[in-house]
């Protein structure tokens, strides 16, 4: 961990020559940086604002949006994005990248003169977390040009720290020390936005890196996800997927779970775990944090690169079958399993004629909004018929226990309406197709229904008849000829 602080000017003077250069966040001789193609997701906390700041920004939030958008065009390997006013709560150690203003820094003082605090979190050269913190002892406004004091200037004082976020330190600081003019020098100055050897340093970091990929559109099941509350012991959130074809088939499957704090979802899961097996119970692949994979780059590369450092994802070359991928809770000597909300996704990366053909997980159902939710893109341009079940009762013949008697499904479109909802399957108007299919649920009180799809964004979503809770399976079934 390293802190850097950003001093105000007052009695020391700007160093402004054009001598040497920028200076690198190092730690053993390693350059620190972020997974290359990675999207560093910021948590603004900074207030809604109750007033125009003089560059005629309406809260600090957006002017450190705007701050962002400085560094984004000089990042060919990295991008910011954000959070408006995020729910999540500033921690130091939960690898969410948090802006807050504060008097104190994780309770530390803040040191004399100091006008902010970046504190980088890091593991073997790569970036995990920072969490920048302005200080609420100074006077803070968003403008332009020369200074004023008392009046700080936050928009440039933002710039200078998210710098820090992507691996710059104080070149004036260096030993020897630079003689540059730079945002990244230890002194807030007349400079109020990039200087060209800030521009040096970050492209000297960002400039190169894998190629962005786009994942093919194709008339498959491209997207496959389940989100549901995983527990300890054998509760835990299990999902199963086929891959069809005659060849391999290329994979991204992650979890998401501290994350989905940053959407409003609560007791979202801490610490993610994913353990992928094969249809003989062989582990094949696992991973705890998706950033110390030697697969991260490509992750990224996908545009799939989980926000928190400590979820779990997964890069595969799968033969045709039946996998198995089970979501749990982090546990060692030092820390026990958690239970909490988490997100299963199965990404089609379209690497060969082979495809995902279905895509089941079980997990707990709840009250509220404690419930178990799957859902599915339809990629390519012509509607594929899917059959989708609920399943509860059944479970009892593989030994489940504490099964839900009597699921209830809805299927609903990308805008949220509903195609359609079914109780018990042999009173779906498609109960014949789903018999025709193989695909009718061995008891009458689950649910299940026929549908085809046009193209885009589906869930569905089980619940209890009457309030009930229980364990119950989620199962999309892809129904067309292959492609």
């Amino acid at each position: 961990m390293k802190i850097r602080h950003f001093f105000t000017a007052a009695g020391i003077a700007f160093i402004a020559s054009t001598s040497l250069g920028y200076v690198r966040e190092f730690d053993n001789g390693i350059g620190l940086a972020w997974v290359k193609d990675r999207t560093v997701v910021m948590q603004l906390s900074l207030g809604t604002g109750t007033r125009i700041l003089r560059d005629g920004f309406t809260s600090f939030n957006d002017s450190a949006i705007d701050a962002l958008k400085t560094w984004n065009p000089h990042l060919a390997h990295l991008q910011f994005s954000w959070v408006k006013n995020s729910p999540v709560t500033a921690v130091q150690g939960d690898d969410e990248m948090s802006v807050i203003f504060d008097n104190k820094v994780f309770g530390s003082n803040f040191g004399s003169g100091t006008l902010a605090v970046t504190v980088l979190g890091y593991r073997n050269g790569n970036f995990e977390e920072t969490d920048t913190v302005f200080n609420t002892a100074i006077s803070w406004d968003s403008y332009r040009g020369a200074l004023t004091p008392p009046v700080v200037d936050f928009h440039r004082v933002a710039i200078h720290e998210f710098g820090h976020t992507l691996g710059l330190d104080h070149p004036d600081q260096a030993k020897p020390p630079q003689k540059v003019v730079a945002i990244m020098n230890s002194i807030v100055s007349n400079l109020d936005t990039l200087a060209q050897d800030d521009i040096n340093g970050v492209t000297a970091i960002y400039g190169t890196g894998p190629a962005y990929i786009s994942i093919p559109d194709a008339p498959v099941l491209m997207d496959l996800s389940t989100r549901g509350t995983t527990y300890t012991g054998n509760n835990v959130l299990i999902g199963g997927f086929i891959v069809q074809g005659s060849h391999q088939t290329q994979l991204l499957v992650r979890c998401l779970a501290f994350s989905l704090a940053s959407y409003g979802i609560p007791d979202a899961l801490g610490d993610s775990v994913i353990e992928l097996y094969d249809a003989n119970n062989h582990l094949i692949a696992s991973n705890d944090d998706w950033f110390t994979s030697s697969n991260a780059a490509t992750i990224s590369s996908y545009r799939r690169d989980p926000p928190n450092s400590i979820e779990s994802a997964l890069l595969v070359a799968l033969d045709p079958g039946d996998y198995t991928a089970i979501v749990k809770s982090f546990s060692d000597a030092q820390q026990s399993a958690t239970q909490g909300v988490a997100l299963f996704e199965v990404y089609d990366l379209r690497a060969s004629g082979s495809r995902l053909g279905n895509v089941s997980t079980r997990g707990q159902v709840g009250t509220g909004d404690n419930i178990l939710i799957g859902g599915v893109i339809v990629g390519g341009s012509t509607p594929k018929p899917v059959v989708v079940r609920a399943l509860g009762p059944t479970l009892s013949q593989f030994g489940v226990t504490g099964v839900l008697a009597d699921p209830y499904l809805e299927l609903r479109d990308g805008n949220g309406n509903l195609v359609e909802a079914n109780n018990d399957w042999q009173q779906s108007p498609e109960a014949a197709v789903i018999s025709a299919d193989g695909k009718a649920p061995s008891n009458a009180k689950e649910s299940a229904m026929a549908r085809t799809l046009s193209p885009g964004n589906y869930t569905a979503l089980v619940r209890g008849v009457g309030g009930s809770t229980g364990t119950a399976l989620v199962e999309v079934y892809d129904e067309s000829a292959s492609p």
